[in-house]
């Protein structure tokens, strides 16, 4: 008939041959919940079962073998199936020789890389390799999810360690992912392996492309000043940045003008001598104003007219625009201050260049001319004249 062994602990049982606490033949079955077999022995085969050609199945719950032998090392012969209540994540077989030390539930451990999540499972394989996206340690029930960041293409991984990482560029926000992770979007980046997110590009830089690693800084003659930007803006007309990496440009001062921004950024580049721009923000080199006539300016970058002093006596401003002013030339002289032109030379004197007032032919001299430069160039009086 049926046996049933419930809530005890057997110790030290033995028998001459097989079975050292049970021999079962052509019966029923037999039942064993909550029983501790601990040093029993059989001179022949299963030191604590021997069970053959039982009619119906057996069952084994909350059960320990420890410390049994016999002469063939076997703790259980079975060529009849037992029915192990076995914990989840792990496996028994259900007929042949169970050797050593075991208990149930513990049974043996799935493997790493394999998953058990029904009881009952008879072989090592239990339920399968462990799945895409996860993994699973030895006596996995349930397969774990790789952690955000990472991935696992392929089945049967063993370990956390055996998750890829999220490549720099690359990000992923869900756990237990099974394809590559996404790239990040234009106008944000991920520098370093396992990025659960991507950061958006800072201001002064930009982030041009899908998979960015590193952002870039903004070239001279632009600036950023939004983050998550994937281009940078280019300085307006009368705006210059001369550094990369920027998030605004600078505003032209008065006194000169600013480059195209394509040109290296840009940059301040002064009025020349001659000239001057009393406003910010200019773009072109038509916003330096020229020094009217009879004038001139010496001074680069000059913010105001009031640079533009009057041409010296001697001197004229005959265009606008000049730096300095010209001398009157020999045979003609200038007494007055800001003018536009020279005055010729007066008869009965010579002009040198730069004359403000003409000079008399020295005593016993003349001229009747208006061009001289020298006096040497005063004719000598007649005799019998004087001059």
């Amino acid at each position: 008939g049926a046996v049933a062994i419930i809530g005890s602990t057997v110790t030290g049982c033995s028998a001459g041959m097989d079975g050292g606490v049970v021999f079962m033949t052509e019966s029923e079955s037999l039942s064993i919940a909550g029983i501790d077999f601990i040093n029993s022995r059989a001179g022949g085969s299963g030191s604590v079962l021997y069970l053959d050609e039982l009619r119906q199945r057996s069952s084994i719950s909350d059960a320990s073998f420890t410390g049994n032998t016999a002469g063939d090392d076997k703790t259980i012969q079975t060529d009849s199936p037992i029915d192990w209540d076995c914990r989840l994540g792990s496996w028994m077989p259900t007929e042949g020789a169970f050797k050593g030390d075991f208990s149930v539930p513990e049974c043996n451990l799935c493997p790493a890389g394999y998953f058990g999540n029904r009881s009952g499972l008879t072989n090592s394989s239990c339920d399968g390799a462990c799945k895409r996206g996860h993994f699973c340690p030895k006596g996995t029930a349930e397969p774990l999810p790789c952690a955000p960041g990472f991935y696992m293409p392929v089945i049967g991984a063993a370990s956390a360690e055996s998750c890829l990482p999220c490549s720099p560029g690359t990000s992923q926000s869900t756990a237990g992912t099974d394809r590559p992770c996404d790239e990040c979007p234009p106008g944000t980046f991920a520098d370093q392996l396992n990025a659960t997110s991507c950061t958006d590009c800072p201001a002064g830089r930009f982030c041009p492309n899908a998979g960015t690693i590193q952002p870039l800084d903004c070239a001279a003659g632009e600036y950023q000043n939004l983050t998550g930007q994937a281009a940078c803006m280019q300085c307006p007309a009368g705006e210059f940045q001369a550094e990369r990496g920027q998030t605004a440009c600078d505003t032209c001062l008065a006194g000169g003008y600013c480059k195209a921004t394509d040109d290296c950024g840009g940059g301040f580049t002064p009025c020349p001598a001659g000239r001057y721009n009393e406003k910010m923000g200019s773009s072109s080199p038509d916003a330096c104003q020229k020094c009217p006539l009879g004038t001139s300016s010496p001074i680069t970058g000059a913010v105001s007219s009031e640079t533009c002093a009057r041409c010296r006596a001697g001197t004229f401003g005959g265009k606008p625009g000049l730096s300095e002013c010209t001398d009157c030339p020999a045979g003609s002289y200038q007494n007055d201050t800001g003018a536009t032109s020279c005055r010729d030379c007066e008869k009965g004197s010579y002009c040198e260049p730069g004359a403000s007032r003409p000079l008399p032919c020295e005593g016993g001299s003349y001229s009747d001319k208006t061009d001289l430069s020298a006096a040497s160039q005063c004719a000598p009086a007649d005799p019998g004249y004087i001059a």
